[in-house]
């Protein structure tokens, strides 16, 4: 068997709610225990299904963690709610559902 670097390439075996089992792509069959999925990988915010190639990260105890897609691809999309703890500053154009700006009281 093949020695697994500690950032290597994989395919996804099984998604397990938050974690996924992976088969990387060098150590013949061997599938990994169920390994974290980085935050993006989540809430749809980057799609990922059983057969993708994908990028991980292994630690010393086994365990690790699926880091992105191994084609870089998002789908820029923010699934659930988002909080922002400061300000926010958009320079295009924002559409937001149903909700409508009230007039700016100034001019009106």
């Amino acid at each position: 068997m093949a020695d697994i670097r500690p950032i290597f390439k994989a395919r996804i075996s099984s998604i397990e709610g938050t974690r996924a089992r992976v088969v990387p792509t060098v150590g013949g069959d061997v599938v990994t225990r169920p390994l974290a999925m980085h935050w993006t990988m989540l809430n749809g915010m980057c799609d990922v299904a059983p057969g993708d190639l994908v990028v991980c990260a292994r630690f010393e105890d086994g365990d690790g963690i699926v880091l992105c897609r191994a084609d870089g691809a998002w789908n820029a999309r923010l699934g659930e709610s988002v909080t922002f703890d400061g300000d926010l500053a958009v320079t295009g154009t924002v559409t937001a559902g149903d909700f409508e700006t009230p007039r700016d009281r100034r001019g009106a």
